[in-house]
C-alpha cells in the first residue's frame, strides 16, 4: 500500500495520520506545497477511514509536488498510526501533523530548526481556522494561555498535532504507547519517556499551524470525557507528574479534578442541603475565572463564557476518570 522512494536523500519525514478526515486532509496536504524547506517525504496513514479520505490522498499524490506514501491499516487508533509511519519513514528527523491542521509556509523549516543533538523534540502553536464557531474560538483561547507560558523554555510536553523529533531518539524512547486508542495522552508520554532519558524538548514561537477544532458543545465535551479517560493511564505511568504537574498544565489538571469531584459530590446533597451544591459548583466555576480574564482580552465576552465552559469540560474529564476505574472494576 505504499511505494518506496528510489534514489532520493530523505532528510525530513512528515506523518500524518488521518481518520474520517475527507472535510481537512487535502487542505493539509495542500499547506506542504509552498514549504520555504522542500526536502522532506509525506506518509499518510489512512486509519481505517471509513469516508473517501483514503481516495482522496491517492487522488491527490498522483499530482503532489512532494512523494507522498499512503498507507492503509485497520482501525487502531494515532498512537499505532504514527508508529507504522516511522517505521515506513526515510528520514532522519519526523514531523508529525495531524490531518485537521494547515501548516504555515515556514512550518517545516522552523520546526527541525531547534533539533541541534541535546534538543531532540519541537512543538508550536496555532491559529484556529474554523473561528465562526464559538466553541473552537474558545478552545484556542484556552489553549493560547497555557502556550503563551511555554515559549523560549524547556517543556516536557509535546503535542503531536504538530511535532518534530529526531528519529534515533523517539526510537531509543520506544514509540508511542498503542495502548492508547484515542489521541489523549500518548504524545505527553512520549514526552515523558524523552525527557527521562536526558533529552531536551522545546516549544516554537517561530512558526505555527491552522487548526481545526470542535465546532459544538457535544462534540468538544465528548472530546474532554475521552480525555480524562486516557489521562489515567498516562498518570498511572507517569505517577510523579501527579505530584510534579507539568509544563503544559502545571497542576491545573489535579486541582481541576479535586474540584468537579467535589461539586459532583455535592450535586447528590442538591435536595437536602441545595447550599452544599450551590457552593460546590460555584468554587468551581469561580476557579476558572483566570481564564475568563484572559480571554477578556480576545473576546469581551468570554468573560462569563470561558468560566463556563472550563467548568462543564472539567466535569466532563472527571466523568471520563471515573469511566476508565469503573471499566477496570468490573472489566
Amino acid at each position: 500500500m505504499y511505494e518506496i522512494i528510489k534514489n532520493i536523500i530523505i532528510n525530513i519525514s512528515i506523518i500524518i495520520p488521518t481518520y474520517n478526515a475527507e472535510k481537512t486532509i487535502i487542505q493539509t496536504l495542500k499547506g506542504l506545497e509552498n514549504q520555504t524547506n522542500k526536502d522532506f517525504e509525506v506518509i499518510v496513514i489512512d486509519d481505517g477511514s471509513t469516508d473517501s479520505s483514503f481516495e482522496l490522498v491517492k487522488s491527490y499524490k498522483t499530482k503532489s509536488r512532494f512523494p507522498i506514501k499512503l498507507i492503509k491499516q485497520k482501525n487502531s487508533g494515532p498512537a499505532k498510526a504514527r508508529n507504522l509511519g516511522v517505521e515506513q519513514s526515510e528520514g532522519n528527523i519526523i514531523l508529525f501533523l495531524d490531518s485537521d491542521c494547515i501548516p504555515y509556509i515556514n512550518w517545516v523549516e522552523e520546526m527541525v530548526r531547534p533539533l541541534d543533538g541535546k534538543i531532540v523534540g519541537s512543538n508550536c502553536g496555532y491559529i484556529v481556522q474554523n473561528k465562526e464557531s464559538l466553541i473552537a474560538r474558545y478552545i484556542g483561547y484556552e489553549i493560547a494561555k497555557r502556550h503563551e507560558k511555554l515559549v523560549g523554555k524547556y517543556i516536557d510536553t509535546i503535542g503531536t498535532y504538530s511535532a518534530g523529533f529526531t528519529k534515533r531518539v523517539f526510537i531509543e524512547a520506544g514509540g508511542f504507547d498503542i495502548n492508547y486508542r484515542k489521541a489523549s495522552g500518548e504524545d505527553f508520554d512520549l514526552a515523558f519517556n524523552i525527557k527521562k532519558i536526558g533529552y531536551e524538548l522545546v516549544f516554537t514561537d517561530k512558526t505555527f499551524v491552522y487548526h481545526y477544532h470542535p465546532d459544538s458543545l457535544r462534540k468538544y465535551l465528548k472530546q474532554q470525557f475521552y480525555r480524562g479517560y486516557w489521562r489515567v493511564r498516562m498518570y498511572l505511568r507517569n505517577k510523579d507528574k501527579i505530584v510534579k504537574g507539568d509544563s503544559y498544565t502545571g497542576y491545573e489538571a489535579q486541582i481541576q479534578f479535586i474540584l468537579s469531584c467535589f461539586a459532583l459530590l455535592s450535586i447528590l446533597m442538591i435536595f437536602f442541603y441545595p447550599i452544599i451544591t450551590f457552593f460546590g459548583l460555584g468554587i468551581l466555576v469561580i476557579s476558572n475565572i483566570p481564564l475568563g480574564l484572559w480571554t477578556f482580552r480576545k473576546e469581551r465576552k468570554f468573560i462569563i463564557i470561558a468560566p463556563l465552559l472550563a467548568t462543564m469540560r472539567s466535569l466532563a474529564g472527571t466523568f471520563g476518570v471515573g469511566m476508565y476505574f469503573v471499566e477496570k472494576v468490573f472489566k
